[in-house]
């Protein structure tokens, strides 16, 4: 009789335990969905416009990255600065912009503050043991890390000194500079003079491997990704991606050009080898990839005087609403569990997780 309850009670109990795990298992990818992400990897495509890769998109021409979408989402980012290389990247890896970075443009900038970067924070964060920061760039200065210049060495030192030799008073050439600043002919005396260092120049330090300061072509950038997935990718890891190419394209052969276009085609084609790296190391479902640009193009020209237009494309779900450039590295830090809120200065950019705010 016991034999025969027991099988009886066998089934019940079996489906409780089955119905427990899918439970479980349920909630575990909800959590991996939404809670804190292990890593993450930003991807610069320099200089690509946001109406320029739609058009891309709804042609089919970028494959991968409308697989990225298709996990996650894509956003209308605008930036609301200087569009330039320098002013760019040094608020999107920040969350900061240029009266707090000193980044104003290619031209007027400093080092970024001491700890001030994504990389940095997540260092402080998690310790420097137990995180991975890297960073590889296509371009030299615009996102470099050389030091300071002497102030022999520097531009606005040499006109001093010319203007000092014709009889001119140190007051007289302050004034001087001030007023071939304001007419756009020189850069900032006070910001530029005797340069600091380039904007990432305190942040390398910090970064476990760092490979910037000079031009890279893209097929350069993604062996060094790839190789840099391959020895850090099992652990704990925020990595920074960027590709100039075009925006190199772009400066030689206008934004309407085939070159242009074939230029976001290729930066495409290694976005889909860093997907399938990650796949590969068994690591793609624990990392978030956020695809966005430091600046767009202005249409049919080969500059971006005036190029707000940009975007963010990630396979992160969470990711709900447009906004601004400031508002991606908040985002990231806080997707891989940082509190923001106790960050110093404060970062003035919204959650991109966050709803819209009804008036």
């Amino acid at each position: 009789m016991g034999r025969i309850w027991r099988s009886r009670n066998v089934l019940p109990v079996a489906l409780h335990v089955l119905v427990f795990v899918l439970v479980v298992s349920l909630l575990n990818v909800a959590a991996a969905a939404s809670g804190p992400v292990k890593n993450a990897i930003l991807i610069s495509w320099d200089g690509v416009q946001r109406d320029h890769l739609r058009e891309l998109l709804d042609a089919g021409k970028l494959p991968n990255l409308k697989a990225l979408i298709k996990e996650g989402t894509i956003v209308e980012i605008d930036v609301t600065h200087k569009t330039d290389t320098k002013a760019g990247h040094a608020q999107m890896l920040t969350g900061y912009g240029p009266e707090v970075t000193g980044v104003y443009s290619n031209s007027v900038y400093q080092p970024i503050p001491k700890g001030y970067t994504i990389f940095e924070r997540l260092e402080e964060e998690f310790g420097e043991d137990n995180i991975a920061t890297i960073m590889i760039t296509g371009k030299g200065g615009n996102i470099g890390s050389k030091g300071p210049v002497t102030r022999e060495g520097s531009t606005l030192e040499s006109l001093r000194k010319r203007l000092e030799r014709k009889g001119v008073t140190r007051q007289q050439v302050l004034e001087r500079l001030k007023e071939m600043f304001r007419k756009g002919k020189v850069g900032s005396p006070l910001a530029s003079q005797a340069r600091r260092g380039e904007p990432f120049y305190n942040a390398k330090p910090a970064i476990d491997r760092f490979h910037g300061d000079k031009g890279r072509a893209a097929d350069e950038v993604g062996r060094l990704a790839l190789d840099s997935l391959d020895q850090y990718g099992k652990g704990r890891f925020f990595a920074f991606f960027h590709f100039g190419d075009p925006d190199a394209a772009g400066h030689r052969y206008g934004e309407n050009s085939q070159q242009y276009s074939d230029a976001i085609i290729e930066v495409d084609r290694w976005l889909g080898r860093i997907v399938n790296k990650l796949k590969e190391l068994g690591v793609y479902e624990q990392t978030r990839i956020y695809v966005t640009s430091d600046h767009g193009f202005d249409e049919g020209k080969t500059s971006h005087s005036m190029a707000p237009y940009v975007f963010l494309a990630t396979n992160d779900p969470e990711i709900k609403r447009r906004g601004d450039q400031r508002d991606i590295a908040p985002t990231i830090l806080a997707r891989m569990g940082v509190d923001i809120s106790r960050l110093n200065p404060p970062l003035l950019g919204r959650l991109l997780t966050e709803p819209e705010r009804p008036w």
